[in-house]
């Protein structure tokens, strides 16, 4: 096995604190998903649409939990992939490295959404190549911006966040005072339209209120990404689990605050062929508000999640780059610290799925099925931690019982097993095949530099602080 282990002294604390992590975290939870899967949710399930949403996050809680218990104990310098590396092994971060490029795709998320809302507002952006214009120059901002290093983005970061989480607010309390259908009334017809469970069509899912539920967890589990900015972290066993309890009734407030106020203004019906809030808020704000909601809320969700996710995925692949799994020279950095053909190739991979016209429904249930396949991985890891790091799980504020913390990884492997067969049956046959096959071939070629590569990992993974560690 070509595979040599080293471990990675203690880094000096960063320059990121709980407020410009929580903005990170904020921003990376609350994009796509809350602007745009809300409107195909009613349709799924009518009414009940708020209460889906309000599950929903529930259920994403428990599926990233064992991140809070990870993320209080260890400081992971590169997230997933150094937790692999560590509490796994070294093989198993090798399949994740070349796995974790598909995940790129998540990208054209954000650009085809805010393409989708300015093509609702301005009619002439509705066609095809005016989608892909508006896309491919919000991509082309975003990456500019993470060229310039981790501290200019956490700065545009906090900005987008503060106005995000105002506007939402807004659309939320003025929305709910406007209500006018009885979304809190169980025993109305509408409320639940496809039924409690999942309705099936041609084979897909095409409805219920379970449909809904397991639709929206995608867009309630991004923020336990935040875990990969332990390096740059002041303190990042404190305040990273921290921010991410923070997140949960957050995202109770702005999430199912907008969804009963979308539900309750305007019918199915009304809704008509839309995907958006456009239209609701139009029915809510004068028209001045109404365009100070539209960038501030929908506009600045899909561009804070674009933002941190270009970060994110840089320092994963980065990292995986530094330790010889991709090409050193891949992974090589600008003067500002950034990975510049690492951020070339996550905008050319996000353009594809814009160019190519798929729909955000269809980039969503992709995106769904790759992060599932990342929880078998990390289930490997997560499961291990109490035994490599006892005397630090022990000293965790978080700390549990054994018995306990096996229970909720156990648990959150097998929510993601239900979205991983959630986002199969929800794509037609051949999308799906060519997804595994994607997933399947990269993991194959891991497991083939395992044996042959030079592979030099860095373990950066810390139970200690800089502090403790320079004493000793």
């Amino acid at each position: 096995m070509a595979i040599h282990v080293v471990k990675e002294p203690v880094p000096k604390p960063g320059t990121l604190g709980r407020t410009e992590l929580y903005a990170l975290a904020i921003g990376q939870v609350i994009g796509a998903g809350v602007i745009t899967l809300i409107v195909p949710a009613i349709k799924m399930t009518g009414y009940s649409a708020w209460l889906a949403y309000f599950v929903a996050i529930l259920m994403g809680f428990v599926m990233i939990l064992p991140f809070v218990f990870i993320s209080s104990t260890l400081r992971l310098g590169g997230g997933n992939y150094s937790m692999l590396c560590d509490l796994s092994s070294p093989r198993t971060s090798g399949i994740f490295a070349y796995m974790y490029l598909t995940q790129c795709l998540s990208l054209s998320l954000f650009g085809a959404s805010a393409a989708a809302y300015l093509g609702d507002i301005i009619p002439a952006l509705n066609s095809h190549w005016a989608r892909v214009i508006v896309g491919v120059t919000l991509l082309t901002f975003f990456y500019v911006v993470n060229l310039m290093g981790v501290d200019i983005m956490a700065k545009a970061q906090k900005m987008m966040t503060w106005l995000l989480i105002a506007a939402l607010i807004l659309f939320a309390i003025v929305g709910i005072f406007k209500m006018k259908l009885p979304i809190f009334d169980f025993s109305d017809p509408n409320f639940a339209i496809n039924g409690w469970g999942i309705t099936f069509n041609n084979g897909q899912i095409s409805g219920g209120f379970l449909g809904a539920v397991l639709l929206f967890v995608y867009s309630t589990q991004g923020y336990y990404m935040t875990t990969a900015y332990g390096r740059d972290s002041k303190d990042a066993r404190k305040d990273i689990p921290f921010v991410l309890l923070l997140c949960v009734p957050t995202l109770c407030i702005l999430y199912v605050g907008v969804a009963m106020a979308g539900v309750g203004v305007m019918s199915v019906e009304e809704y008509g062929n839309s995907t958006t809030l456009v239209f609701a808020a139009q029915r809510i704000f004068p028209t001045w508000l109404f365009y100070f909601f539209i960038i501030g809320g929908p506009i600045m969700a899909l561009l804070s999640t674009l933002n941190s996710s270009f970060a994110y995925n840089s320092i994963t692949i980065g990292q995986s780059c530094d330790d010889g799994w991709l090409p050193k020279r891949f992974g090589k950095k600008n003067k500002s610290g950034a990975r510049p053909y690492i951020l070339t190739f996550m905008y050319v991979v996000g353009i594809i799925p814009i160019v190519f016209g798929l729909s955000i429904t269809t980039i969503t249930n992709m995106v769904q099925l790759i992060t599932s396949a990342f929880a078998i991985l990390n289930f490997t890891a997560e499961i291990k931690m109490p035994k490599k790091y006892p005397d630090a799980w022990k000293q965790s504020r978080y700390h549990v019982s054994d018995g306990l913390y096996y229970t909720i990884c156990c648990v959150s492997l097998a929510l993601f097993l239900v979205v991983l067969w959630k986002s199969l049956l929800s794509m037609n046959i051949g999308l799906a095949v060519i997804n595994i096959v994607v997933i399947v071939i990269a993991g194959l070629i891991g497991f083939w530099r395992s044996k042959t590569g030079n592979i030099e990992i860095h373990t950066s993974v810390w139970a200690e602080d800089y502090q403790e560690a320079a004493e000793s």
